[in-house]
Parts: structure tokens; sequence; C-alpha cells
């Protein structure tokens, strides 16, 4: 990060107090903070910072617990490094499928990750009081608006329940299912089939009636998870596309105004002041939900324990990694805004005084630290993922 000369000036001058005076940092930005120099962007700037080394610590455990529990059931060595507790975890899968010279099929629906924009919008209001959210309202940059819309929704319609559905369902799905599924199939079964299989591929795969558990694809009636077509009746939630009415949760446009708008898939944007929109817009990734992928796993080739160990756990853990990577990339994205914004506060500090000055110093400190980790964590994702890959079909 290349620092200004009144920047560096301004921290050399804040650094040459005693530690333990009145000039000292009274905030600690490795957990949340609450900043109270009176300027509203420095105040946004600093809290965002600690927020930031929050969201960043938990989302590197989560990667870390997901790939040691990899290397776990594999039998392979864990570790209290994210970077070598997913290295382990792609080393024993990779020795799995050199061992047993089986090739992966791996189908993934990806994870989204969803922001709530009100709290976006509140956010921006609360730092820069020129701010005017009916004249701008907020904008989901590479994804979509979702939220209720009790006017005409363009887009897709998500009803939760148990309701009748002809879409895609997430739950069980009783009826027509073309589609991944990993439960009972009533009609041709492609992939594994744990029972009896009325016709087999020459890789001993199914591709007959199942008589037990299908995972893989499935052309006929289902009870079971279909994350397709569902044509019948869904239990849990049913995505189906519309022009018009939507009793549940809208995704697209709306021809009114939306009630709890939510940006899937993509980061949130306004015309407001840039350090304001810098701290919130970072703010709001940092609490970004991020729903697990849906995947099924299958493989061609002999079956071994082995190969059964390592589909067990991809499917458990697998989707984790995917999810903590995904939110990763979402704060590596949306911090570079967030590290330009604190290295050009110079000005705003030094009118906030000396301590607000120290304060910068260890903030910009904090949010280069919380930076590599989360680097670290997005890599290790990549690092397993590659593993997975390199021997799916």
């Amino acid at each position: 990060m290349n620092r200004s000369p009144w920047l560096l000036s301004l921290l050399a001058l804040a650094a040459a107090c005693d530690e333990g005076g009145p000039l000292s940092c009274p905030l600690d930005f490795t957990g949340p903070v609450s900043s109270a120099y009176g300027d509203p962007r420095l105040d946004a700037l600093f809290e965002a910072t600690g927020a930031f080394s929050v969201a960043t610590a938990e989302t590197d455990a989560e990667m870390r617990d997901a790939c040691n529990a990899i290397a776990m059931d594999l039998g392979a060595a864990t570790s209290t490094d994210t970077a070598v507790a997913c290295e382990n975890a792609a080393t024993a899968i990779e020795d799995v499928l050199t061992t047993t010279e089986a090739t992966l099929l791996v189908d993934i629906v990806p994870a989204e990750c969803t922001v709530e924009a009100d709290a976006y919008v509140d956010c921006v209001a609360e730092c820069d009081a020129s701010f005017d959210v009916m004249a701008e309202p907020p904008r989901c940059e590479g994804g979509t608006l979702s939220g209720t819309c009790e006017g005409s929704c363009s887009g897709s319609c998500t009803v939760e329940g148990d309701v009748s559905c002809e879409g895609s369902c997430t739950g069980t799905c009783s009826g027509e299912c073309s589609a991944l599924v990993e439960g009972s199939c009533d009609g041709t079964c492609v992939g594994q089939c744990d029972g009896e299989c009325s016709a087999t591929a020459a890789d001993g795969s199914c591709e007959g009636v199942c008589t037990g558990t299908c995972s893989g694809s499935c052309e006929g009636t289902l009870e079971g998870e279909c994350s397709g077509t569902c044509n019948g009746s869904c239990a849990g939630s049913c995505e189906a596309d519309v022009s018009g009415s939507c009793e549940g949760t809208c995704t697209g446009s709306c021809d009114v105004e939306w009630i709890a708008p939510t940006c899937e898939g993509g980061q949130l944007d306004v015309d407001a002041d840039a350090d304001c929109e810098a701290a919130c817009e970072a703010d709001a990734s940092f609490d970004a939900e991020c729903t697990p992928p849906q995947i099924v796993v299958t493989y061609d080739g002999a079956s071994a324990v082995e190969l059964e160990e390592l589909v067990a756990t991809l499917r458990a853990n697998y989707p984790r990694i995917l999810a903590a990577g995904r939110k990763a990339a979402l704060m590596v994205q949306s911090t570079i805004d967030l590290a330009a914004s604190l290295d050009d506060a110079a000005s705003a500090a030094a009118d906030a005084g000396l301590q607000a000055a120290a304060c910068l110093g260890s903030a910009i400190e904090a949010q280069l630290d919380a930076a590599a980790r989360i680097e670290v964590t997005f890599e290790a994702s990549v690092t397993v993922s590659g593993s997975v890959s390199a021997s799916a079909g």
C-alpha cells in the first residue's frame, strides 16, 4: 500500500508520543469497534475495520474446520494452520483417487451470497448526511435484487413451505423430476445406485431403474431432493419463473418499491460519499449470508471402502469449503476500496486529533493483517477445489 507523505508524517507524530499516554489508540481492531471521533466517515471506516477482522477470523475458522474434517475422515493429519489443513485435505483426496484409479463425478449448484440492502442503506445515510435513498436507490452490481414485491415481479419467485411446484425444488419433491437427485427414483437413474439397478453401464454405474437410493440424475417420479425441475408438490422451497404476482420472494425486478431487499450474487452500490460507500459496502459484505451449494458426488471405477469414505466426507464438508471460499472472495473484493479509503483518511484523522491519527495507523495495520489472512482462506478453497476438479468428470 502506497501511503501519502501527509499520512506518514501524521503517523510518525502520533507514534512519537508515549505509548501509554493519551495519544495511544484505545480501539482494538481485532474485534468489534465503536468509534466516536465526531467524523462519521472516519468512525465508519474504523468500525468497518474491526468488523473485517471479526469476519475474517470466522470465515478462516470455517474453512480450516471443514478441511480438517476431510483430512480426519481420510486418515490424514489435521492442523491449526488453514493453509496446511487444506493442503492436507487436498493431498488426501488425491491419494484416494490415485490408489483406487477412480474418477469423481461432481455436479454443483453454486453457493450464493446475499447482503441486506436496508442495513447498507442505513449505514450510508448515517455516514453521509446528503445521501438521498429515494433519488439514488441501491443497485446490486453483478447480481440481482430480491425481496418482497407487492406489485408485479419479473424474474423468479421463490415460495417456502409445502406448495404446488412447477420449478426447482430445494427440499422434497413429490412428482415428476428431471434433475440431480439423492433419494429414491421411480424412473431411470443415471449414476450410483445404493441398492439394485435394472441396467448398468460398462463402468458399473446405473442407467436403469434403481431400487434403493439414486445418486446422480433421475428421469421419472421422485420422492426426495430435486435440484432441477419438479412438477408436483414441493416440501421446502420452490423457485419458478414469473412475470406478475409473487406470493414469496421475488428475484429480478419489481415495479414498486422493494420491501426488505437483499443483493444476491453481487455487490451493493449507491451514489454517495466514497469513504462512506467503502466502509458500508465492506461492512455489508462481512455480514453476507453465503448458503452452502448443493452438490451431488458420485464416481466411476471399481468400488472401494476408501471411495465411499471420500464421497461421504465430500458431501458433508465440500459445500462448507465452497461457501467459505465464496464469502472470502466477496470480502477480498469489497475491502479494496476500504483499504484505499483508510489510506486517504489522513486529513479526517488530523482534524479529529492525534489520538485519531494513532488509531488510523492501528486500523491500517489491522486491515493489512486481515487482508493477508482472507487471501490465505480463499487460496485454501482453491487448493481443495483443484484436487476435486482435477479428477472430476
